[in-house]
């Protein structure tokens, strides 16, 4: 029996191959506003960062009244043109149904707004595996807040200890979350993360590839 029963997985850069889309919708978001966009590099390095944050990184002088319509510019491209170029990395699927039949609960936690995280999931034919999915829906707070654990997911599973709870992610924000919340992290360093900054939050376990994870599941 596995030591852990309940896994919270990132979405972009743990299961899915998401920057195509993200790059893709960033730079025409920044071009419809006439402003020079970052390079498909610099916007890899901020996947799985808050969308608010990553506009002001990048565009600094942005107003703050101005991010929301970034925001919901950005989400139009993805809505329409962004869900059609993700993919899944390859040995999800096993990961998932190996952890689905050791009878482990599994929820999703992304800073992805929950309506596109939710398309995405069912576009991918895996949603049926997470019993909870918990995107930015602009109210549930977004990690690395580890309020987002106590507040929307211990409740769901009040018989689960948080020793026996495994956060997997690409980002620092990942780790930050589960470090905040006090639980288990496998960092999974095929993904989108900066390696320097998630290998100083010293990650319970790092993975390569997401098949390893299988033995870190099935692991008593």
């Amino acid at each position: 029996m596995s030591r852990y029963q309940l896994i919270i997985f990132d979405f972009d850069g743990t299961l899915a191959i998401t920057h195509p889309a993200i790059i893709s919708c960033a730079i025409k978001t920044f071009q419809t506003f006439n402003v020079k966009p970052p390079t498909e590099e610099q916007i890899q390095s901020v996947i799985g960062v808050p969308l608010a944050e990553a506009f002001t990184i990048f565009h600094p002088a942005i107003a703050t009244e101005e991010i929301p319509q970034w925001i919901e510019t950005y989400r139009l491209f993805y809505q329409t043109e962004g869900l059609l170029k993700i993919n899944l990395f390859s040995g999800v699927n096993q990961v998932i149904h190996a952890a689905s039949s050791e009878g482990l609960n599994l929820v999703i936690v992304s800073v992805k707004h929950t309506k596109f995280l939710n398309l995405a999931l069912k576009e991918l034919k895996i949603n049926s595996y997470f019993d909870l999915v918990i995107g930015d829906d602009g109210q549930t707070p977004i990690k690395p807040d580890a309020s987002v654990f106590y507040s929307a997911i211990q409740p769901i599973y009040p018989d689960i200890q948080s020793n026996e709870v495994l956060v997997v992610g690409d980002s620092h924000v990942d780790l930050l979350f589960a470090k905040n919340a006090g639980l288990d992290v496998c960092w999974a360093a095929y993904g989108y993360g900066d390696r320097a900054k998630c290998l100083a939050l010293n990650p319970t376990f790092v993975v390569n590839d997401i098949s390893e994870l299988i033995s870190i599941i099935q692991k008593e």
